[in-house]
């Protein structure tokens, strides 16, 4: 029973990250852990099922794909974990969630230039920049970095693609991180090949919606769902127990 709600709960994840880009992981990662994996597991199946998804989206938005924009995020958040790490002692993980979830939401909703008025290579250093360090005080970036990749200039195929080339390298790094601490991977090859199938074939679902949205709906979407994630974060940040 626990493949089969993990499995059919991968396919919807991947469909909507294969859509918009973002909001599958954590729902993902949810169900695993109501479904009574513990983080310890849960945490790096999400990394391998997620890196998964993220290279299968890759490839199904490659054409568009801004691939120097994409290295200068990924080459910029390599070092920065150790940056985060000097830090992480002296911030409050649970109060960080809550910061970011508001500027996050702010960022979101900006007037219009917004983040926009930033250059893209800037653009993407500080969302790389960003990204490595908050990964190691609150682990998932995705909510805080999303809103640099929502570009006047760039198509919703491109935020799609670019979006998970870097998400892509985020997930490989934490994985070779799991590997060196000894993880067995192997030991759950039985649950990962059916999210591994699921996530492949979800995503390519998600991209067949997105090309039938308009670049209208798809910003109105994008928008919606990463407040909602603003508000989780922030609900998971001041207001939970």
């Amino acid at each position: 029973m626990l493949t089969v709600t993990l499995t059919l709960a991968a396919l919807v994840a991947a469909i909507i990250s294969g859509m918009i880009g973002m909001a599958g992981g954590i729902l993902l990662l949810t169900v695993m852990l109501l479904a009574g994996l513990s983080p310890a597991v849960a945490i790096p199946l999400h990394a391998v099922v997620q890196l998964t998804s993220n290279v299968t989206r890759v490839a199904a938005y490659r054409k568009t794909v801004r691939w120097r924009s994409a290295a200068l995020f990924i080459a910029i958040s390599l070092p920065m974990p150790w940056i985060g790490l000097q830090i992480v002692d002296q911030l409050d993980p649970i109060a960080t969630k809550g910061l970011i979830g508001l500027v996050v939401l702010a960022a979101t909703w900006a007037p219009k230039g917004g983040l926009d008025i930033l250059p893209e290579r800037v653009s993407m250093g500080i969302a790389g920049t960003l990204a490595g360090i908050f990964g190691v005080v609150i682990g998932a970036v995705g909510p805080l970095v999303a809103p640099f990749f929502l570009r006047s200039t760039w198509k919703k195929e491109e935020v799609v693609g670019s979006k998970a080339a870097c998400q892509s390298a985020i997930h490989l790094i934490k994985i070779g991180v799991f590997s060196g601490i000894g993880f067995a991977f192997t030991a759950y090859w039985d649950l990962l090949l059916p999210l591994l199938i699921a996530v492949i074939v979800g995503t390519w679902i998600g991209k067949a919606l997105n090309a039938r949205m308009s670049p209208q709906r798809f910003v109105l979407i994008y928008r919606v769902v990463l407040s909602l994630l603003a508000l989780r974060l922030i609900y998971a940040g001041w207001l939970a127990d």
